[in-house]
């Protein structure tokens, strides 16, 4: 309801382009409560895929827990690493999306984190968790224990004191495809998504909420999808297998903040995730600079 209500205000406000504008005000106030309804607002509907009918592994809670029961904060209830298969089975011993391919996806986890870098930009990054990327072929190992890939939403703000979303950072390979937010291929209006089932339409740009679209196998994010290679190299590369099997969009309540400030980003932060050293508190150190 509130989504539904902050789009209402954006439009009575006086919003030009086709993606929403918010006020200084509304940005002011949307920080001041803790950025999740910021963060909401232009969130991204997120895409899985799998190959060959090898499923993924899935998003999950970092800390033992389930769409039905809040993560537990220590040791004791860190999630495991998941151990590796043989090429191609990238998803064996993880989450898997569990309901057949064409369906929305379950409930899983964004660990988010803000920063206002200066009076005319403010970012928000979108965290997620996995139990494991890549998988084993022959000998060599193509991944590692645990995964975090996110998305970088870069919020601007115009000489008449609005804010819009400008830029998208796509975590892909220890960098990112930076996209100008008009040239993101796939977005979604706010009553798309508020309509409940958005997998479609495609190939419209400009409006609230990017289509990310996580690889298959490694879980780098992409604004398209790939179906062409299924090959273990290509998954390292931007030929990485991704496609829409299954989407989903991330309601609030499971929106966890993950900076330094909250108990959720001090567990992140001093756990051992292994090769996966990008946990969200540690990315929100330098999220400014990301680029």
């Amino acid at each position: 309801m509130w989504l539904k209500s902050w789009a209402c205000m954006a439009i009575l406000a006086g919003s030009v382009a086709a993606v929403t504008q918010i006020t200084d005000d509304d940005m002011t106030s949307l920080l001041n409560a803790g950025g999740a309804d910021l963060a909401n607002l232009y969130a991204p509907l997120w895409f899985f895929a799998q190959a060959g009918n090898h499923p993924p592994c899935y998003p999950t809670w970092a800390f033992g827990g389930s769409p039905n029961t809040s993560d537990t904060y220590d040791a004791a209830h860190k999630t495991p690493a998941a151990a590796q298969c043989q090429y191609p089975d990238v998803g064996c011993n993880c989450r898997n999306p569990g309901v057949d391919p064409g369906n929305p996806g379950p409930a899983f986890p964004v660990y988010y984190t803000f920063e206002q870098c200066n009076e005319t930009e403010v970012r928000v990054v979108y965290n997620l968790f996995y139990e494991k990327d890549g998988a084993t072929f022959g000998v060599i190992q193509t991944g590692h224990d645990y995964d975090w890939e996110r998305v970088v939403i870069i919020h601007s703000r115009d000489d008449n004191d609005m804010w819009a979303p400008s830029r998208a950072l796509l975590s892909a390979h220890s960098g990112y495809h930076n996209l100008a937010w008009g040239d993101i291929q796939n977005t979604l209006t706010t009553d798309q998504i508020n309509a409940g089932d958005a997998k479609d339409p495609n190939g419209v740009k400009d409006e609230d909420h990017p289509k990310v679209y996580v690889a298959w196998s490694k879980h780098p994010n992409f604004d398209t999808r790939n179906t062409g290679f299924t090959d273990p190299i290509s998954q390292s590369l931007d030929d990485a297998y991704r496609s829409d099997d299954w989407w989903h969009y991330v309601d609030p309540q499971y929106y966890i903040r993950s900076d330094n400030s909250t108990v959720a980003g001090q567990a992140l932060g001093s756990a051992d995730w292994g090769s996966a050293t990008s946990n969200p508190p540690l990315v929100q150190a330098g999220i400014c600079d990301a680029s």
